[in-house]
Order: structure tokens, then sequence, then C-alpha cells
């Protein structure tokens, strides 16, 4: 009996531990945390990233999904994040004429929100007493995933930690995100989609284009710029704050 159950494990391991087998999980269960998204009414707490986090992490806990096969063959999907990035570009170029009259504002709304994002997220690490590796990890949170894997390649960061940094912050930005910015008495699509964009990267652009068009544009902005921004001013803030 023993060896029929050893035997059993080991070809359900083989079966699951495969680059299809991990796609097909991956897409299948973001499908399913997508449905259960829209028939929750499009509640910001059931955000498909989220649930499609909680599936997988299920997944890993009680089946013989193994970790490290799963991140192996996941990085087809890694591989996509950067031309999907690069293709909110497309509606972006439609606001062309609006963004030059809104240059000035947007720069400094982009220079001193991106600042404000790190440097918190920093020292939140740092008076915690984060080691030097955490507090790098921690410097990549307002950075689109693509990039944030990336930089904290080249900066020797604990990379799990740099990807759930991001998913999290980008999660709860664009949970949080548009609420905060009500009570703020902050209306305008424009300044809202550009705060979550500038601030919930991917996450915050996803929720911020199903709320509406317009707002989905300047959180694709934001976004975007950030991921210029943030390599140039994060090794200066490392170097001045570690």
């Amino acid at each position: 009996m023993d060896e029929l159950f050893i035997a059993a494990h080991g070809l359900a391991f083989r079966q699951l531990n495969n680059p299809v087998t991990i796609l097909l999980i991956n897409l299948g269960a973001y499908l399913l945390a997508e449905k259960f998204f829209i028939r929750m009414g499009r509640k910001g707490w059931f955000h498909p990233l989220f649930s499609t986090s909680l599936i997988i992490f299920l997944l890993l806990r009680f089946t013989p999904l193994d970790f490290t096969a799963y991140n192996e063959h996941s990085d087809l999907l890694k591989m996509l994040l950067a031309p999907f990035t690069v293709a909110l570009a497309i509606p972006l170029s439609r606001q062309l004429n609006t963004l030059r009259q809104l240059a000035g504002p947007l720069v400094i709304s982009l220079i001193l929100g991106g600042l404000m994002a790190v440097t918190l997220g920093m020292g939140m690490a740092l008076l915690s007493g984060g080691t030097k590796d955490v507090v790098v990890s921690i410097s990549t949170k307002a950075v689109t995933t693509a990039v944030a894997l990336v930089m904290g390649e080249h900066y020797g960061a604990i990379i799990p930690l740099v990807a759930a940094v991001v998913i999290i912050s980008g999660v709860f930005g664009g949970i949080v995100g548009p609420a905060l910015c009500r009570v703020a008495g902050v209306t305008d699509p424009r300044a809202v989609g550009f705060a979550m964009g500038v601030n919930a990267h991917a996450g915050g652009t996803a929720r911020a284009f199903e709320l509406d068009i317009t707002m989905g544009v300047y959180a694709s902005l934001g976004m975007c710029l950030c991921a210029i921004y943030m390599p140039i001013l994060v090794p200066w803030l490392i170097k001045w704050m570690i």
C-alpha cells in the first residue's frame, strides 16, 4: 500500500510540475478570480490579482505543486510583463495633446510622489530594524514588477520579497486609492489616475481602467514614467539612506 501511495504521489508530482500544466494553472486561476470579482460587483477587495495569489498559495500549500518548479516554469509570464507594460502606451498616445498642456503639474507630481513613495517605504523598513537587503528590496515598491525584478537583481535584493512588495502595494493601492482620493477631495479622473499609477503601478492601473478610461490612461502614464524615474532615483536613495 505504501509503495502504491508513493507511486501515485510521484505521478501527481510529475503531472503538476511541468511547464504546460503550470501555465494552465496560472491562466485558470486568474480567469476564476476574474469571474469571482465580477460576481462580487467588482469590489476592490476581491481584485483578481489578490484572489489569484490566494488560489496559487493554496495550491502550493495543499497539493504536490512544487514552489521551485512553479517559479521556474512561470518564466514565460514574467517575460511577457515587459511587452504588456509597453503596450499601455497605445491608449496613452490618444491623450498627447492634453498631456502636453499638463506637463508641468505631472512632472512635479511624479518627482514628489515617487520620492515620497520610496523614502517612506525604505524609512519604515529601516526604523523597524530591516537589514540592508530587506531595505533594498523595499526600495523597488514604487515601480511595476517587470522593472522591479531587474532592479532587485542588480542591487542584490531578495527577489521573492521584491515581487511580494510590488504586488501587495499594487493591489492595496488599487483597493484604497480611489476612496482615499475622494476623502481628500480629489475627484478629477486625471489626478486620481496619475496618483494610482505612481503609487500602485500595474495593480492601480488595472483598477483605474475598470473605473474610467481617462483615469486608466493617466494611471498608465504615471506607471510608465515611474519605470523611467525609479532606476534613476533608487540608486541615489540606497547610497544616501543605507
